[in-house]
C-alpha cells in the first residue's frame, strides 16, 4: 500500500475526462479552472451542520475541485463520471471503507468512504460508492498495452442514470476526522440507444432480459486469462466477437485482489489444485510484536527441495511499463535468517539478491541472471537490498527473480519490492510495481484495475457482457487468518475463505471491501452482467450458501447504504438503478434443493452449473454417450435443471467435451472435427425448452492458430433475436416425429401463434462424419398441437450450415381444425431449424 504522501497529485496537469456524452475538463491539484465553485460544507464530526459557535470543532474533511461541466447531456444508462479532490483528510488507507469499530483484525477509523448521492427526475436517491484512481499514461507499444504509472491520484465516481431529465448528485465524505458534503449539481439525462442493465425476466424467469425488455440471448464462452485474442494478441477482440454474434463472457477478474494469482511464483511446487503457491506466510516480528504476511524463500543444506523455494519469480513476461532510458532504484525489503555460504567456493558472493533474467527453476545458481541489487544476509529486523538499473530502450521491466543465490542454507522473508524512477536531489518517482508489497489484502493494484477499465470499456462499445468471477475458493491468503481475525500459527485455517457464514469477521470485512470496489469502480456499467462470488465453491458447505446469500445481500443493498436484515430467508428489495445480479459457482453437483432452490438464500439471482462429461453428476452410462453427440450433452444437463422449476435462469458457467475419467481438452481429439460439427450441434441444440444457458471452457476447442469457429454463434443469435422467450408463454413444443431418428427440440407459445424448432438428423454427428460412418437422409413430418384451429401461420425454413444462417423457404401453414399444425422435413441430411409466426410477416 502506498503512504498517504506518495498518493498526492505531485504537479498541476491538464486533465481531459470522457464518459458518455460528457466531456468533463479541468486543472490537477492547485487549479479550479473550469470546475464548479462548489466546495464543500463544513461538518462537525457529529454529523449534522457546524454553527458559529462549533467552528474549533469542525472537521478538516474537504472536497474541491469537481468536474461538473459538461457538453449538452448524456444518454440514457450512459457513463456519467465525477473526478474530484479531498483535502484533510485523517484516513491512512485510502482504499477501505471508513469503519469506527470493525471486527477483530482490523484497524479502526484507518479507512475514508466516499459517495455520491444522486437524485433522479422522480425525486428518488441512490447512493453510489466512489474510489480513489491513479493516473497512467496510457499507450500501445510493441503490439502491448503501456500504462505508465503517473503517482496522480483523484478521487472518481461513476454512475449511469436510468431515467431522462434532470438528475442532481451530491459528494459525501466520511473519516475519522468527520463529514464533509458537496451542494447538489445538476445533469441532463436525454434518451439514448443502451437497452440497459440486464437482469431476471419478469415474464418468464428461466431466461435474462434488458431493462427495456427485450431478451438477453446470451451465447458465449468462457474468456479465461490472459485477458488476450490468441489470434491477434493485446485488448480482447471483442468487436470481432460481436460480429460473430457471441455477446456472453465469463472472465476472471479474482487475480486482481487477493493472493489467487500471485505476482511472484516458484520453480517448484508451482500448484496445488489450480491455484499457484504464494509462499506467503503471517511472519511475527517478536521485536514489535506485529505480523505481517511475507513471501518466504529457503534453501536447505540438503538443497532447494522443501516446500518453499530458494527462487521464485515474477509470473508474468515484462509485466511492468517503464520508461526507455531511465535509471531506476530497485530494492526488496526482507528480513534474512541463518544465510550462509558460499556454495561454491571459487564464487565468493553469496545471499538474498534481486536479479534480472536467467535460468528457471535454477536462478539461484550463481551466475544465472543479472544481479541488479546488493546481496544480503542475515539480519536483526527488516532490511534492504537495492541497487541501480538503467532501462536502455526497453518499455517493460524485464522478469525479476528473488533468490538465496550460491548459499548452503538459509532463509528469506521478503514484504516489499520496489522498482521507482531515480530523480534529482535523492528523489524517487512513482512506484512502477504492480503489486509492490506482500500485504495483498491491503490493496487493489491501479495497473491491473485501469486494465479492466478497458476491458469493460471494449465491452461496452462491442455489446459483449461479462460475468465477472471475483474471488478464488483456495485463494492463500483467506486461508492464513482464523476466524477470529488472528492470523494462523500453526496448520492453515482451510475453510477460511467462507469466513463465518452470516457474520463479519476480518476476512468477511476485507472481502466485503474488495466487493465496494467492485461496484465503485465498474458498477455503472450495463456490460457487467454479474458477480460471479467464488470459482467452483464447496458444494456441500452451508458457510458457503450462506457466503453467496451474504453477498447477495451486500452488492444488492449494503453496497448502496441500505440494510437489508440479516438472518436467512431476507431478501434486499432495493431496486438500485446500477446493481447487478449475483451468483457463485460449484466444483461439482447440482444441489437445488439445498441451495439454488432454498428459500433460505434469496439474494442469488441465478443458478450455475459447472459439469464436463468427465465431471458431470449424470450416469455414468449416459456420460458414455456425450462424447460422440455435442446435443446430447447438452439436453440432458438442460433437462435435468430444468426439473427442479427454480423459477430462476441457470448457466452452466463451464462446459467441456472430454472423456468420462479424463478431463483434459486433448481427450477427444476435436481438431480432427474441422467444421465444428460439435459445436454446431451443441449451440443449436440450446433452442430447447430446458433453456440452459451454455458457457464453454476450453476456447481452444473454437479458435486457435489454425482454425476459427467463432462465427457459428451467428447464425443462433440471428435466429434467436426476434424470438420473445422472455416474455412468458413458451413451453416444450409438445408434438411428434413420425422416424425416431430425428431428434427435434425447441418450444411454443400457443397463444401468441408462436413455434421454433431444431430437426437434426441423429447420425449426423461430429463422431460419425470424423469416421466416415454412412449417414441416409431422413423426410418425416412434425405435428404440433395446441393451436387455434384454422389459423394461418408463417413457417421460416433455417439453413443453419451458412454463416449467420439464413432462411431458404418461406411457406403458409393452417392449422387443422383440431389446432394441429403439420410441418413436412425433407431429406435432412445433417439438420434444419424451422420459425413459425402467425401473419404473413413476423
Amino acid at each position: 500500500m502506498k503512504s498517504v504522501d506518495s498518493m498526492q497529485p505531485q504537479t498541476p496537469r491538464l486533465i481531459f475526462c470522457v464518459a458518455a456524452g460528457v466531456l468533463l475538463v479541468g486543472l490537477g491539484a492547485g487549479s479550479s479552472q473550469s470546475r464548479s465553485t462548489a466546495g464543500s460544507q463544513t461538518v462537525a464530526a457529529a454529523g449534522g451542520p457546524a454553527s458559529q459557535s462549533d467552528r474549533s470543532l469542525a472537521t478538516r474533511l474537504e472536497i474541491a475541485d469537481l468536474y461538473t461541466e459538461t457538453v449538452g447531456a448524456i444518454p440514457q444508462f450512459g457513463k456519467f463520471e465525477v473526478d474530484f479532490q479531498i483535502s484533510g483528510s485523517s484516513a491512512t488507507m485510502q482504499q477501505w471503507p471508513f469503519d469506527p469499530a470493525p471486527p477483530q483484525g482490523v484497524p479502526a477509523g484507518v479507512g475514508i468512504t466516499v459517495d455520491a448521492v444522486f437524485t433522479s427526475p422522480d425525486g428518488h436517491d441512490f447512493r453510489q460508492p466512489a474510489f480513489y484512481a491513479e493516473h497512467f499514461v496510457d499507450e500501445v507499444r510493441g503490439g502491448r498495452d503501456w500504462h505508465l504509472p503517473t503517482g496522480t491520484f483523484r478521487w472518481r465516481v461513476r454512475f449511469a442514470p436510468h431515467q431522462t431529465g434532470t438528475w442532481t448528485y451530491r459528494i459525501v465524505a466520511t473519516d475519522s476526522s468527520g463529514v464533509a458534503e458537496t451542494r447538489p449539481e445538476r445533469f441532463l439525462v436525454t434518451a439514448g440507444d443502451s437497452q440497459g442493465f440486464i437482469r431476471v425476466s419478469r415474464a418468464d424467469p428461466r431466461y435474462f432480459e434488458f431493462s427495456d425488455g427485450r431478451l438477453f440471448t446470451g451465447l458465449g464462452f468462457n474468456f479465461a486469462p490472459p485477458l488476450e485474442d490468441p489470434l491477434t494478441g493485446g485488448t480482447p477482440a471483442f468487436g470481432a466477437l460481436a460480429t460473430d454474434g457471441i455477446n456472453f463472457l465469463r472472465l476472471w477478474i479474482s487475480g486482481l485482489y487477493g493472493s489467487a494469482w500471485p505476482p511472484f511464483i516458484g520453480g517448484r511446487n508451482q500448484y496445488v489444485g489450480y491455484l499457484p503457491v504464494t509462499g506467503l506466510v503471517p511472519y511475527r516480528d517478536t521485536a514489535t510484536g506485529t505480523t505481517t504476511l511475507a513471501m518466504r524463500l529457503d534453501y536447505e543444506s540438503a538443497g532447494d527441495q522443501g516446500w518453499f523455494d530458494a527462487c521464485r519469480l515474477q509470473a508474468g513476461d515484462d509485466p511492468e511499463s517503464i520508461k526507455p532510458g531511465t535509471f531506476y532504484r530497485i530494492r526488496v525489503e526482507y528480513r534474512g535468517e541463518g544465510i550462509v555460504g558460499p556454495r561454491d567456493p571459487g564464487i565468493p558472493q553469496y545471499g538474498f539478491v534481486a536479479k534480472l533474467g536467467g535460468l528457471f527453476p535454477a536462478c539461484y545458481q550463481p551466475a544465472t541472471g543479472t544481479p541488479v541489487t546488493s546481496y544480503g544476509s542475515s539480519t536483526a529486523g527488516w532490511s534492504q537490498i537495492e541497487g541501480s538499473w538503467f532501462s536502455g530502450d526497453r518499455s517493460y521491466l524485464p522478469r525479476l527473480h528473488l533468490a538465496l543465490e550460491n548459499v548452503t542454507e538459509g532463509v528469506a522473508y521478503v514484504r516489499a519490492v520496489s522498482v521507482r524512477e531515480e530523480l534529482n536531489g535523492g528523489r524517487f518517482g512513482p512506484e512502477m510495481m504492480i503489486r509492490p508489497s506482500m500485504a495483498y489484502h491491503q490493496f487493489i493494484p491501479e495497473e491491473k484495475a485501469f486494465s479492466l477499465d478497458r476491458v469493460v470499456e471494449s465491452a461496452e462499445q462491442n455489446g459483449v457482457y461479462l460475468k465477472l468471477v471475483v474471488m478464488d475458493k483456495d485463494d492463500k491468503l483467506y486461508k492464513k487468518l482464523l476466524d477470529d481475525g488472528n492470523w494462523v500459527t500453526e496448520e492453515d485455517n482451510a475453510d477460511g475463505f467462507y469466513g463465518t457464514g452470516r457474520r463479519v469477521n476480518r476476512t468477511r470485512w476485507l472481502q466485503q471491501t474488495w466487493w465496494r470496489y467492485l461496484q465503485a469502480r465498474w458498477g455503472y456499467s450495463p456490460n457487467v452482467h454479474s458477480w460471479e462470488l467464488a470459482n467452483e465453491g464447496d458444494p456441500d458447505s452451508t458457510r458457503h450458501y450462506e457466503f453467496a446469500d451474504e453477498f447477495g445481500k451486500f452488492m444488492h443493498c449494503r453496497v448502496f447504504g441500505v440494510e437489508p436484515g440479516t438472518g436467512d430467508g431476507v431478501k434486499c428489495t432495493l431496486d438500485h438503478p446500477n446493481a447487478h445480479m449475483v451468483t457463485t459457482s460449484l466444483w461439482h453437483s447440482f444441489p437445488a434443493k439445498e441451495f439454488w432452490g432454498n428459500a433460505k438464500y434469496p439474494n442469488v439471482d441465478y443458478a450455475d452449473l459447472h459439469a464436463y462429461v468427465s465431471t458431470s453428476y449424470a450416469p455414468e452410462a449416459e456420460r458414455e454417450a456425450w462424447p460422440r453427440d455435442a446435443a446430447r450433452y447438452h439436453l440432458w444437463h438442460s433437462d435435468n435443471v430444468a426439473a427442479w422449476q427454480l423459477g430462476r435462469p441457470v448457466v452452466r458457467g463451464e462446459a467441456g467435451l472430454d472423456a468420462v475419467g479424463e478431463q483434459s481438452e486433448t481427450a477427444l481429439g476435436l481438431e480432427r472435427d474441422r467444421a465444428a460439427i460439435w459445436l454446431h450441434n451443441f449451440l443449436w441444440s440450446g433452442l430447447d425448452g430446458g433453456s440452459l444457458y451454455e458457457l464453454y471452457w476450453w476456447n481452444s476447442h473454437i479458435w486457435n492458430e489454425t482454425a476459427d469457429h467463432r462465427d457459428l454463434y451467428l447464425g443462433v443469435e440471428n435466429f434467436l433475436r426476434t424470438v420473445p422467450l422472455n416474455k412468458g408463454g413458451f413451453v416444450e413444443w409438445g408434438g411428434t416425429v413420425g422416424d425416431r431418428n430425428l431428434r427435434v427440440v425447441g418450444q411454443k407459445n400457443v397463444s401468441t401463434g408462436r413455434l421454433h424448432l431444431w430437426v437434426q438428423n441423429l447420425r449426423h454427428t461430429w463422431m460419425n462424419v470424423v469416421n466416415g460412418a454412412p449417414i441416409a437422409p431422413i423426410s418425416s413430418e412434425l405435428v404440433v398441437p395446441g393451436f387455434l384451429p384454422g389459423a394461418q401461420y408463417t413457417l421460416e425454413r433455417w439453413n443453419t450450415h451458412v454463416r449467420g444462417g439464413r432462411i431458404d423457404a418461406t411457406e403458409q401453414l393452417t392449422a387443422d381444425a383440431t389446432g394441429q399444425v403439420r410441418i413436412a422435413v425433407t431429406a435432412v441430411l445433417m439438420d434444419v431449424a424451422l420459425k413459425m409466426y402467425p401473419g404473413a410477416t413476423e
